[in-house]
């Protein structure tokens, strides 16, 4: 099941990749994604990377502009037992992610579709909007927002409209 969240459509063996690519010409950029079982069957690990172009134009840029990958997504599942994997280990630009929130391995997965799909549309994954729609804190604990859980409002008596008390 965790397999179909990461968008693999099958079964992966020991040492299998399942991959995917895009090349943006406009911007230089390449964007790889591929989720791989480790040796042992044991482990699954899913990671995005960017590719910068090397451009002799940007030499002034400093170092961050040249080609080179950047690490956008990594993540690490372990079995769980009765067949089932589940996330351990969620970095994203940076970022650790591992118990953010509730529900991070969810919605690290859901990231990892959505850049996906976009690879697989010809379009360059929009990093920031992604982490800003899929990796945010969505559960209600009464964290201050809306009206939820307030007491009942106060009644003024001359709001009972002619009731008798």
């Amino acid at each position: 099941k965790l397999l179909q969240k990461l968008a693999v459509n099958h079964t992966l063996s020991p040492y299998e990749t399942c991959p995917w690519f895009f090349y943006d010409e406009q911007r230089g950029i390449s964007c790889s994604a591929e989720v791989r079982m480790g040796p042992g069957g044991d482990d699954i690990e899913a990671e995005i990377q960017f590719i910068q172009d090397e451009s002799n134009e940007n030499d002034n840029a400093g170092e961050d502009s040249a080609g080179g990958p950047q690490q956008i997504l990594w993540m690490r599942a372990q079995p769980a037992g009765d067949g089932k994997w589940s996330p351990k280990a969620l970095r994203i630009k940076d970022h650790d992610y591992v118990n953010e929130f509730h529900g991070w391995e969810e919605k690290g997965c859901d990231f990892f579709r959505s850049c996906v799909e976009s690879i697989n549309m010809g379009e360059l994954p929009d990093i920031d909007t992604l982490i800003e729609t899929n990796m945010q804190d969505e559960s209600s604990g009464g964290g201050g927002r809306g009206r939820v859980g307030r007491k009942s409002p106060k009644v003024k008596p001359g709001q009972l409209m002619g009731m008798k008390r």
